[in-house]
């Protein structure tokens, strides 16, 4: 039963390692020490089409999994549904934000990525007897406040989950459930009062190992340094009434500093309706590569769309594809 346990153990590792290559850092070397690699995924269109450079951008919701900080100077209450798919995985994420007024701002996602259900045969017979079930779960809750007029911050405390799930009769099947906890810590600085120019530091994925079978087969998480400058075109909206400019540009590192992966990325809004969006990750993972996006808003609703066009996926004619809807009150 262990040395089966162990063979199911790797083939969900091996499996989320290359969902985890969505972030540029998993497909890089040293991938195989760490554990819940899903926790590298990005979430939102938004974040997605603008080249994953989100650290020091103000993006709801999805601040949530770039930099909780990022949520610090929100004003209205936002429902969000993100969903993600790709020729592995597909993921969804519920998140709810709320400005609690100069108490901060408080907000809570939930994230499940599935990896697709498989038959659960029988070994003498080949009867299907039910589905196996790879998944894993990430819930987090954040915190974030303004520390006077230029600096925010933020936290967030996440428990992540891997697990293995069958239905039917499951006694040949090692189905298990593995947690772990973690934080994210980040700050965002504006240079001016204009908000010309805004940096951010972020530390992701502090936290416990992830323990599978015992201490001596646990995995460290996959923490990472995000660093990065965002900035306004003025000269945009001058030349045409109603459009704005923004650029990103990031670097994020694991706490080694070794093989860093470079996020640039632009977004043009045009009347505060419609958004173009575009970006480029370096690496080898499943999202890098150059990726373009799409925004709407109509009233409170808003809809972004992005795509990328490299990596694993893109490879076995299945871009990763990125929806966002969210709704403000």
């Amino acid at each position: 039963m262990r040395g089966a346990r162990r063979v199911v153990r790797a083939l969900v590792v091996a499996m989320l390692a290359v969902e985890a290559a969505a972030a540029p850092l998993g497909a890089q070397g040293g991938l195989s020490t760490e554990g819940a690699l899903f926790l590298l995924v990005p979430v939102g269109a938004r974040t997605v089409g603008s080249g994953q450079a989100g650290v020091a951008a103000e993006m709801g919701t999805e601040s949530l999994w770039s930099n909780p900080a990022g949520i610090a100077r929100a004003v209205r209450p936002e429902l969000a549904l993100h969903y993600a798919k790709s020729v592995v995985a597909n993921g969804s994420v519920i998140a709810f934000l709320y400005p609690a007024g100069k108490a901060g701002v408080l907000a809570v996602g939930a994230q499940l990525n599935d990896l697709g259900a498989q038959d659960n045969t029988d070994r003498l017979t080949g009867q299907v007897l039910g589905q196996i079930l790879p998944r894993s779960v990430v819930v987090g809750l954040t915190y974030a406040a303004t520390l006077g007029p230029r600096l925010r911050a933020g936290v967030t405390y996440k428990v992540a989950q891997m697990r293995l799930d069958c239905t039917g009769p499951c006694a040949d099947v090692n189905t298990f459930s593995v947690s772990t906890n973690g934080v994210d810590a980040g700050a965002q600085y504006q240079a001016d009062r204009a908000d010309s120019m805004t940096f951010g530091l972020a530390l992701r994925n502090m936290g416990l190992r992830l323990q599978v079978n015992d201490n001596a087969q646990s995995d460290p998480l996959p923490t990472r340094i995000h660093v990065g400058v965002q900035a306004r075109v003025p000269a945009v909206t001058q030349a045409l009434a109603g459009a704005e400019l923004r650029w990103a540009a990031e670097i994020v590192s694991r706490t080694s500093f070794n093989e860093p992966s470079v996020h640039v990325g632009a977004e043009l809004g045009l009347q505060q309706q419609l958004f173009l969006r575009a970006g480029y990750v370096s690496g080898t993972g499943d999202a890098t590569g150059a990726a373009i996006g799409l925004g709407f808003v109509r009233g409170k609703l808003r809809i972004d769309f992005a795509r990328v066009f490299g990596g694993f996926s893109s490879d076995a004619g299945e871009p990763p594809t990125f929806l966002t809807l969210r709704l403000g009150f």
